[in-house]
């Protein structure tokens, strides 16, 4: 990854350059992955009674 590529996805976080010291770049990453896999559409949800079964 290209520190401007790295830049880009702070900025599409909304995450400012002073708060970029106090996280990983492991992190940024984790919080990109999330934020596109938040519009995924799954087929089956587990549900709580999923949860209680588990």
């Amino acid at each position: 990854m290209t520190t401007p590529l790295f830049l880009l996805r702070a900025v599409e976080l909304g995450i400012s350059v002073s708060d970029l010291s106090l996280l990983t770049i492991g992190l940024v990453n984790d919080m990109f992955t999330e934020k596109n896999n938040d519009e995924y559409k799954y087929k089956e949800v587990a549900t709580q009674e999923d949860y209680d079964k588990f």
